[in-house]
Formats: C-alpha cells, structure tokens, sequence
C-alpha cells in the first residue's frame, strides 16, 4: 500500500536509537581494548563480527536522527580509550562479557520493535535483533568449544502434567518448602550469570580507576553484588543445585587503566538498570514467598546503588542528557 505520509519519529523510536547508540560507542571501546590483547583466533573473529556490527549500527542511526534534525549523541570516542594499555581481561572473560552482551541486545532490540511505529525503524531494529542473536549463538557455541560454558542445572521429568492443589505452591517463609520450579531456577541462574559478570567488572575498574571518589564507590558495588550473589547462590546450593562459576580470577593484575572514569562508571550502571530489569522479571515469577522477598531486596539494593551512581554521575558532568519534551511553560 503506497501513502504519502511521512510520520515523524516518536519519542520511543527517538528513545531507542538515542541509547542504543550510546550502547554501541561505549561496546566499540571496551572491544578495543579486548582486541589488543586477545590471542585466541576464534575469539578474536566473533570480537571483530561484533565490532563490524557497532560500525554498521552507528552509521545508520545518525542518519535516521540527522534526517529529523536531531544532534547525534556524544557517546564516546577514542578519548575514553587509551591504546597500548596492559591487558585487563583474560580472553575467556572478554568471551563471557560479549555473549552476556549480546543477551541484553536481543532482549532490546525486541523491545524495541514492539514499541516502535515507522516501518523502517521497524526493520532496522529487527535486523539488530537477528544479528543480536547470531552474536549470542556464536559466543555460545565457543563458550562451549573452549570448555567454558556453566550449563543450567538440570531437573528430572515429573511422572506427569498436574496443577496446583493448595497454597502449599506459596510456601516460603515458614514450613516445608517445594523444591524450586524450573522457571525459578533459570531466571536465579541466569541472574547469578549476570551478577557475577558485574562483579568481575567492578573488580577491574576498581583496581585501575585513579579516582578515589570512584573506587569508593566501587567497593560499594562489589558489596552490594556479593550480597546479591551469596543470597541466590545459597538458595541454589540449599536445593543441590550448581551456580555458575565465579570469573574475577579472570581478571589480570594491571593497575594501568584502559578506560576513562566515565566509561567504566557508565558501563557500571548499564549492568544495574538491566539488573533491575531482570530481577523484576524473577520476581514477577517467582510464586515461592521467600524468593519474592529475596528478589525485593536484591531490588532495593540496586536502587540505593543507581541512586549513588546518579549523583556521581551527575556531580563529575558524566552523565549525557537524552532528548527531552518541550517545555510547555517556558
């Protein structure tokens, strides 16, 4: 059907290349570094698809914002990356951050299908989302070449298909607890991926930042994460049930950093809000008491910590401004 309207971008679509954009210029500096130093060639080749992907990625949103006389974001530049820098992360942790990556792409990329209008950011952000998942499936597949990958524990096939009788299904706090659900252990599982990829993270930043403002701050994180992680791990472990490995041993010993503040500070918080996102999901189904409690306090913790990380933020000048709605009073 052919029609001559020629629709404006929404807010959501505005939203949605705006960040991911920012996304994409941080993801291009980290991956720098991690490409100077990785030696594994199969690593090294899914590194360089995702880089050609950022590349491609970039270029198409300015034009889709310059074509509406939007600014194009500062994101960032060759300035927060300093070349020739020690190694920072082993080639199997620079593998786990791009596949733990490229999950947080598939999950945007879709969400932002569904709340974008104009066909052609539409398409745009379902071609994203194919090669989000082509990203996940090749980081994957060598995860589990290398011997690398931390499998979801397994659970034995009930003897048949049955509903809930009673509100024993609830039960959490006091008496006997079912055992867990396998919809309840994979989002811990997964969660606890997440966390402990975060954790190795702020190991890293903290031991290279050379603001102390900074690593305070940091020592705040790694204990809000070994709370969160220590609390899920446990509910695991209380039922038999593996966790995923621990990766900080994973970072080297250099105290040079790699990065600037502000881009280890920004990639600190992109890891909490999508925590948020994922915590709110276990909640949301988690019917057992005591994990929605526990959810709920993963949950809190997290939002003192962005809370902290705002001010921060805000306080040093790190913090770029998304478009905003005109200011109807002034």
């Amino acid at each position: 059907m052919n029609s001559s309207h020629n629709p404006k971008l929404t807010s959501a679509e505005i939203a949605a290349l705006w960040t991911q954009y920012v996304n994409e210029t941080a993801g291009i500096c980290f991956h720098k570094h991690m490409m100077e130093h990785i030696e594994d060639k199969d690593i090294k080749d899914v590194f360089e698809y995702a880089v050609s992907l950022s590349f491609k990625h970039i270029e198409k949103i300015k034009v889709f914002l310059t074509s509406e006389n939007f600014p194009t974001p500062i994101g960032f530049t060759s300035q927060d990356v300093i070349p020739g820098a020690p190694r920072l992360f082993s080639d199997i942790l620079c593998l786990h951050y791009l596949n733990i990556l490229s999950i947080h792409g598939c999950h945007g990329y879709s969400g932002a299908v569904t709340t974008c209008s104009r066909r052609d950011i539409r398409d745009y952000f379902t071609s994203c989302d194919a090669s989000a998942v082509e990203l996940c499936n090749r980081t994957k597949d060598i995860l589990q070449e290398k011997g690398v990958y931390s499998r979801p524990p397994v659970v034995s096939p009930p003897e048949r298909s049955d509903f809930v009788k009673n509100d024993n299904f609830l039960v959490g706090w006091f008496g006997e607890k079912r055992p867990l659900s396998c919809i309840e252990i994979s989002n811990i599982y997964f969660n606890l991926k997440k966390s402990i990829l975060a954790k190795a993270a702020s190991v890293a930043f903290r031991q290279v930042s050379q603001s102390e403002q900074v690593r305070n701050f940091l020592s705040k994180v790694l204990s809000s994460i070994d709370n969160h992680v220590q609390m899920f791990q446990d509910v695991l472990n209380t039922e038999g049930l593996s966790s995923p490995p621990m990766l900080e041993s994973e970072v080297t010993d250099s105290t040079f950093s790699p990065f600037s503040d502000r881009l280890m500070m920004f990639q600190v918080g992109f890891l909490f809000s999508t925590a948020l996102v994922y915590y709110g999901t276990g909640l949301a189904s988690s019917p057992r008491k005591d994990l929605t409690l526990k959810y709920a306090k993963a949950i809190s913790g997290d939002l003192k910590i962005g809370n902290d990380w705002l001010d921060l933020m805000i306080e040093n000048g790190w913090l770029e401004q998304p478009p905003l709605a005109g200011d109807r009073k002034a």
